[in-house]
C-alpha cells in the first residue's frame, strides 16, 4: 500500500454540467502515486447532474442539493473529506497538467508533515476557450503578509491546505462575503507561512461565477479584513486606509482610461469601415 498522502480534491458546482465534467477529467488525468479522493458538492442543479454523478463510481462522495452559497458548499466538502491534503478545484477550473498533484506533494514533503502545511503555486488565467489570457502565469512569490494585506491576492484554486491546519482554521466564514477565501488564506498565514511552489498548478477560469468582483468591493473587503483582525499593513488604520483609497482611485482611473481608449478605437474602426463601404466601386 502506498504511503503517499491522500489528497482530497473538493469541487463545488451549480448549473454547470459541462464545466463539472471538464474539472473531473483533469482530476482523473492526474499521475499521482497516492490516493486522490474526489468530492463533489453540487448546489442542486437538477436531474442531468444527478444522473451524471450517480452513474460514475469514481467519486469518493457527492451530493446535489441546495446549500447556503459557495462557502457553505466548501465547508460541506471539508466535512466529507478524509485526506491529508485538501485542494479546492471548482467547476470549470482544471489542474494545469497530469503531474500537478504529484509535484505539489513532492515539494511539500521536505517541509514537514503534509497535514500541518499549506501553500500555493502559480495559475493560468484562462477564458472561455480554455487558453491563457496572459503570457505569464499569476502568482507572486515569496509570500509577504504586507503585500497580501495591500491587495495582492493568492489564487485559491492554486492553494492547498493540510487537513490538521484546516481543522484549526475551522472552515470558511459564511458572513465575510465573496473573498472569504482570502480571509481563510490570511488566517492560515497567521499560523504558519506557506510553502510556495514556482510552477503552474491549475488553470483558473475567469469567466466563472465568483471569479471577479468590482474594484471598489475588493478594497472594501480588504479594509474589513484589516479591521476584523486589527492588522494594518502601514502601521495604523488611518494611514493604511488613506493609502488604499489612493491606490483604488488610481487603478479605477487607469481602468477608465483604458476603457475610453478601447471605446474610441472601436468607434473609429466602425467609422472607417462605414466610410470605405460607402465609396463607389470602379467599373473600369
Amino acid at each position: 500500500m502506498s504511503s503517499a498522502p491522500t489528497v482530497s480534491v473538493i469541487t463545488i458546482s451549480l448549473n454547470d454540467l459541462e464545466g463539472l465534467k471538464s474539472t473531473v477529467e483533469s482530476v482523473r488525468a492526474q499521475r499521482y502515486g497516492g490516493r486522490i479522493e474526489h468530492i463533489v458538492i453540487d448546489g442542486g442543479s437538477g436531474d442531468a447532474v444527478v444522473e451524471y454523478l450517480s452513474g460514475d463510481p469514481g467519486f469518493a462522495y457527492w451530493q446535489s442539493q441546495p446549500d447556503n452559497g459557495r462557502y457553505d458548499a466548501m465547508n460541506q466538502g471539508i466535512a466529507h473529506s478524509s485526506g491529508d491534503l485538501l485542494w479546492f478545484m471548482h467547476s470549470t477550473d482544471r489542474f494545469s497538467d497530469p503531474d500537478a498533484v504529484a509535484s505539489v506533494v513532492e515539494a511539500l514533503s521536505g517541509h514537514g508533515p503534509v497535514r500541518d502545511l499549506w501553500g500555493y503555486g502559480k495559475n493560468n488565467l484562462v477564458g472561455l476557450d480554455g487558453k491563457p489570457l496572459f503570457p505569464r502565469p499569476y502568482g507572486y512569490m515569496p509570500f509577504k503578509m504586507r503585500k497580501f494585506l495591500l491587495g495582492a491576492t493568492v489564487a485559491h484554486q492554486a492553494t492547498f491546505f493540510g487537513a490538521s491546519l484546516v481543522a484549526k482554521l475551522g472552515g470558511y466564514d459564511l458572513d465575510f462575503g465573496l473573498e472569504a477565501d482570502q480571509l481563510f488564506i490570511y488566517r492560515a498565514a497567521l499560523i504558519r507561512p506557506p510553502v510556495t511552489i514556482d510552477r503552474v498548478v491549475c488553470d483558473f477560469d475567469v469567466t466563472g461565477p465568483g471569479s471577479t468582483q468590482p474594484i471598489r468591493e475588493h478594497y472594501r473587503t480588504l479594509r474589513r479584513l484589516w479591521d476584523l483582525h486589527g492588522d494594518y499593513p502601514l502601521g495604523g488604520r488611518r494611514v493604511s486606509w488613506a493609502y488604499l483609497r489612493v491606490k483604488e482611485y488610481l487603478i479605477r482611473a487607469d481602468l477608465a482610461a483604458f476603457n475610453a481608449v478601447k471605446f474610441l478605437r472601436a468607434k473609429f474602426a466602425r467609422a472607417s469601415r462605414k466610410q470605405n463601404s460607402s465609396k463607389p466601386t470602379s467599373t473600369a
